[in-house]
């Protein structure tokens, strides 16, 4: 018996990009598009009504925006959210819906770049799927984390000068996790 497709909600305030991201992800046969919103309310609405595996966010939205969406609904239902936008992946607004609890980010071509928005397809496919292997309970939001637990101390073997980590997308959030852990003679 074949796998179920991926059922994927996408919000998006611009018709056209609704029907560009909805071409670009039905061209995998494991997804499958059953509705759009224009904006963080509609998808509120819609993933009570549709429930969806996936939901693809844009940020820059009338009404309810994306991070708005994302912090009214990560404490009703975790889904998993890829977010989808022009604004830029290391920018303020982008972070923020990490923090919130989006666990991937594709950015967009600008309005300006519009015949080039399908370059995104395979980058859109492969993190919607990434995204729907992520159980529910894996997101990580704000309110999920527990102040005050730490990892245990080790014993050290050498002085270490410094700790580097690399962070891609979710590693703010992996971070606001891992961080508070670690021993405060760390």
């Amino acid at each position: 018996m074949a796998n179920k497709p991926v059922r994927v909600l996408v919000v998006d305030d611009s018709a056209y990009i609704r029907k560009v991201v909805r071409e670009m992800l039905e061209r995998s046969p494991d997804i499958q598009v059953i509705g759009s919103a224009r904006n963080g309310l509609e998808a509120l609405e819609l993933v009570e009504q549709l429930n969806p595996d996936v939901v693809t966010l844009d940020l820059i939205m009338p009404e309810l925006d994306g991070v708005g969406f994302l912090r009214a609904q990560m404490p009703k239902q975790r889904i998993p959210v890829v977010v989808c936008s022009i604004a830029s992946e290391t920018g303020e607004t982008a972070i923020q819906a990490i923090e919130a609890g989006a666990l991937e980010f594709v950015q967009k071509p600008t309005a300006l770049a519009i015949e080039q928005v399908y370059e995104i397809t395979n980058n859109l496919i492969a993190k919607v799927k990434a995204a729907a292997s992520v159980t529910p309970d894996k997101i990580p939001v704000p309110e999920s984390i527990v102040p005050g637990e730490r990892i245990p101390p080790r014993a050290a073997k050498g002085t270490v000068d410094a700790v580097l980590i690399g962070i891609s997308t979710g590693g703010p959030q992996a971070l606001r996790y891992m961080i508070p852990k670690f021993p405060k003679n760390f």
